[in-house]
């Protein structure tokens, strides 16, 4: 039950990370509203985290393969564990790849935010 709750909480963080690129191509999916959170949720990134256009792009293109990746976690079989363990893995990778392309200051405020959205998703419970 509790690794359950952690495949939820990394999943809710890969959908709160995702981009508007892949928010546009999955757009049939989502509500008005869903797409305007996530729109706003980009957009917030970009301004915290003042991104360059090349870093926005790299930013995009980095979150998006994630989510494909989170997606075919979520859509595959297995045990919960195993899923986790997946998912604790992509998120890490992704974590490696920001910091290689965000500036130390950027990095930190990236990281900040992370834990700001878990704590949300806890609070949602």
């Amino acid at each position: 039950m509790k690794s359950l709750k952690f495949l939820s909480l990394f999943f809710a963080l890969f959908l709160f990370s995702t981009n508007t690129t892949f928010a546009q191509s999955r757009a049939e999916n989502f509500t008005n509203e869903q797409k305007e959170e996530l729109a706003a949720s980009m957009e917030e990134y970009f301004s915290v985290l003042d991104l360059t256009e090349e870093q926005k792009f790299e930013f995009e293109t980095i979150t998006k393969k994630n989510a494909e990746q989170m997606k075919a976690v979520k859509d595959s079989g297995g045990r919960r564990m195993s899923k986790f363990k997946k998912v604790k893995s992509i998120r890490k990778n992704k974590d490696a790849e920001m910091k290689t392309l965000l500036s130390k200051d950027q990095y930190k405020v990236y990281l900040e935010k992370q834990e700001e959205m878990k704590k949300k998703i806890k609070e949602g419970r």
